[in-house]
């Protein structure tokens, strides 16, 4: 069976439509799907350039192969640039000019300047390698820990390979004088160039999708769980987090620590300082809370100016040597801090400790409750341990 190269870029041109307005919509759910803009823009610029060769005559035009390999070159730079982004990478302005002009200028010389398409094919064709390597190595390099974009990265980099293998065939005949013009190709080149970029559209948009949907899923899921002032567990987010910590203590027989903390004065100096003073205690807080607890256990904003701790496996003098590291950390800071250079900031602390094997958090966390309490209404500034 025959393909032509028209027929390969009329499903190019409908894939990489597609893929620009499903990716388009994506990007507009959510700010935190970054670099999907720019990949609907790079698949927008891609359907151009398939276009272009469907839908003009097949005759050699400098105005139209020009015009296709601009937008080919604009597609892959914006789909570059897109996943850098994506992955936290951005690439400066600058860099992404500097990656358009030289070839675009090259482009300019060798179509109007000096007409000469086997060097411009195989410029181009240079080009087209390393920026899709580049593509491939950020997808494979910059993933997040999350397992599952990952992975998703990962499969992706590998279709850009496959891409990458294609446009080398492609270029190496192309430098060998052994390609005809496009309209006019079929055989075996023909078909592993375009259908290699066909492959890679029809699986690469989907996979850019997914990979935007859970970055999307991911937020969500952070939003749900987290508070957004101190980057803390909420207490949805606690109950979540402790459940595997409470089996694991259940089943080791160890010790699970809660501490209640509170921000002496809270209101009052709200009242003083005004909020934003305010919010900026409740971050160095939730700094303090994340710098000195480990990370094997689980610490939240409780709600308002409060926060709780769980912890296992730790002795009781070690939890007391905690809390009081926690207040001293988070005074100094607050000391810091432009409006309470003759003031302190306090916090008051209630710990309680399991009675029994695998007994239930609420009631932990009740008998904590009620020793920050004590610790409040016997001068405030200190940690009580629950001892009844």
């Amino acid at each position: 069976m025959e393909f032509h190269d028209i027929t390969l870029m009329f499903a190019l041109t409908l894939a990489a439509l597609i893929g620009a307005v499903m990716i388009a919509a994506i990007g507009k759910m959510s700010d935190s799907a970054l670099g999907a803009r720019m990949w609907a823009l790079g698949y927008s610029c891609l359907a151009i350039a398939y276009a272009i060769n469907v839908f003009v005559s097949s005759e050699w035009n400098p105005i139209r192969g020009f015009t296709y390999n601009t937008m080919l070159i604009a597609g892959h730079t914006w789909l570059l640039a897109g996943t850098w982004q994506f992955m936290n990478k951005p690439l400066l302005p600058r860099t992404i000019s500097l990656l358009f002009i030289t070839i675009f200028a090259s482009t300019v010389v060798f179509t109007f300047v000096m007409p000469i398409r086997d060097v411009r094919l195989v410029t181009i064709g240079i080009w087209l390698i390393v920026v899709r390597t580049s593509f491939a190595y950020c997808l494979w390099r910059y993933a997040n820990n999350n397992r599952y974009e990952k992975t998703i990265s990962r499969v992706a980099a590998s279709l850009v390979l496959i891409e990458v293998i294609a446009t080398i065939i492609y270029t190496t005949n192309g430098a060998l004088g052994e390609l005809p013009l496009i309209g006019k190709q079929t055989g075996t080149v023909a078909v592993i160039t375009w259908l290699g970029a066909l492959v890679g559209i029809m699986v690469g948009a989907p996979i850019l999708m997914l990979l935007s949907t859970s970055r999307f899923i991911a937020e969500l899921d952070k939003a749900a769980h987290h508070d957004p002032l101190t980057g803390l567990y909420n207490r949805r987010g606690f109950y979540y987090a402790i459940k595997p910590l409470l089996t694991i203590g259940a089943r080791q027989h160890s010790n699970i620590h809660v501490f209640m903390l509170d921000i002496d004065n809270f209101k009052l100096l709200n009242d003083s300082h005004g909020h934003l003073v305010g919010d900026t205690v409740l971050e160095l807080a939730g700094k303090t809370l994340s710098d000195i607890i480990r990370e094997s256990d689980a610490v939240a904003r409780w709600g308002g100016e409060e926060f709780c701790v769980l912890t296992y496996a730790m002795h009781t003098h070690h939890a007391l040597e905690v809390a009081e590291r926690i207040r001293q950390v988070f005074t100094e800071k607050c000391t810091q801090h432009p409006a309470f250079m003759h003031e302190s900031v306090t916090l008051s602390i209630g710990i309680a400790i399991n009675q029994k094997n695998n007994e239930r958090f609420d009631a932990i966390q009740a008998r904590a409750d009620k020793a920050l309490y004590t610790a409040k209404e016997t001068g405030k500034d200190k940690t009580i341990l629950y001892n009844e």
